[in-house]
C-alpha cells in the first residue's frame, strides 16, 4: 500500500489496533493487512472560536464572554490515544478556568482587564492541555456582553463619577486660584512695605542730613555773630582806652545815651540796673538837672 503524507501533517500507523509509528511528510510504503493508517493529524496552528458562555462576576453580575483559541498538536500519540477528544477537553478546561478567574473579579475589573484575563487563563490551562498532546499558542477574550439594565446602571455610575471628578477638579482649581491670588497679594504687600520702609529711611536720612546742615549753619551764624560782637566790644574798649575819658565822662555819655533812648517813639524802654546808683552821684545829678532845664 502506497501512502503519501503532505507537508504540515503526519499519519498514525497501527498494526492490528496497536500504535506503531507516525508517518512524516513524503512517500511511504506499507504492507497491506499488517499495517494500516489510523488517522491523519495536522501539525499546523488551528484557530477555533468558542461559543459565548455566561459567567458571574464577584459582584454578582452575569456577563456573556466568548473566547478565541489558537493551538497546535505537539504530541501526536498523546493527542490520538490519551484522550477521546483532546480539542473538546481543551475547550472545556478553558471555559471552566475562565469562570474561576471571572468569579474573583468585579465587573469593572473584567471590563477593563481583558489582557490580564487572557494571561491568567493561558497560565492556568497550558500545563493541562500539554497532557492532551496540545499546545495553546494564544487565548483571546472576545466580546463581553451585559444586560441593558446593567449597562444603564454603569452609565449612570460613570456619569456620576465624572460629575464628581469634574466638581473636584473645579474646586481644586478655585482653591489653587485663591492660593495664588493670596500669595500674589501677600507678595505685593511685602514689596509695597519694603518700598515704603526704604522711602521712609531715605526721607529720615534726608531730614537728618538737612537738620545737620541747618544746625551747622546756625552754629556757624551764632559763632560769626559772637565773634562780631566780641570784636565790636574789643574795638569799643580799645576806643575808650584810646579816648582817655574819665569815668565821670563815661557816665555822662551813658546818661545822654539813655536820654536819647527815652525820647524815641518806641513803647519799650530798657532801664539800666545801675541807673539809680548813677543818679546818686552828685556830679551826675547836677548834669541831669541841668539837662532838664
Amino acid at each position: 500500500m502506497v501512502v503519501i503524507v503532505e507537508q504540515g501533517e503526519v499519519k498514525v500507523v497501527e498494526s492490528f489496533g496497536k500504535y506503531v509509528r507516525n508517518l512524516e511528510p513524503g512517500l511511504h510504503f506499507l504492507v497491506p493487512i499488517l499495517y494500516n493508517v489510523k488517522r491523519r493529524v495536522s501539525l499546523k496552528q488551528i484557530p477555533i472560536q468558542i461559543d459565548p458562555q455566561s459567567v458571574i462576576t464577584k459582584d454578582n453580575v452575569i456577563v456573556e464572554i466568548d473566547e478565541a483559541i489558537k493551538y497546535h498538536v505537539t504530541d501526536v500519540r498523546a493527542f490520538v490515544y490519551e484522550n477521546q477528544d483532546s480539542v473538546t477537553s481543551m475547550i472545556q478546561d478553558c471555559q471552566s478556568n475562565l469562570r474561576g478567574i471571572i468569579g474573583k473579579m468585579d465587573l469593572n475589573a473584567v471590563l477593563n482587564g481583558t489582557e490580564e484575563i487572557n494571561v491568567a487563563l493561558y497560565e492556568s490551562v497550558k500545563d493541562i492541555t500539554a497532557g492532551y498532546g496540545l499546545s495553546i499558542d494564544r487565548i483571546n477574550i472576545g466580546e463581553i456582553s451585559v444586560s441593558d439594565e446593567i449597562v444603564n446602571s454603569m452609565n449612570k455610575l460613570i456619569t456620576a463619577s465624572r460629575d464628581k471628578e469634574s466638581t473636584i477638579t473645579i474646586s481644586e482649581g478655585k482653591k489653587q486660584s485663591v492660593i495664588l491670588e493670596s500669595e500674589a497679594k501677600a507678595s505685593e504687600m511685602e514689596i509695597d512695605s519694603e518700598a515704603r520702609a526704604k522711602q521712609t529711611k531715605i526721607d529720615a536720612m534726608a531730614r537728618a542730613e538737612r537738620m545737620s546742615i541747618d544746625a551747622t549753619a546756625e552754629a556757624e551764624r551764632i559763632r560769626v555773630i559772637t565773634e562780631a560782637e566780641k570784636q565790636k566790644i574789643i574795638e569799643i574798649n580799645q576806643a575808650i582806652e584810646a579816648s582817655k575819658l574819665t569815668p565821670e565822662a563815661l557816665q555822662y555819655l551813658g546818661i545822654e545815651a539813655f536820654k536819647h533812648v527815652v525820647e524815641n517813639n518806641h513803647n519799650t524802654v530798657i532801664m539800666p540796673s545801675n541807673l539809680t546808683e548813677l543818679g546818686n552821684v552828685p556830679a551826675l545829678k547836677k548834669l541831669w538837672d541841668a539837662s532838664e532845664k
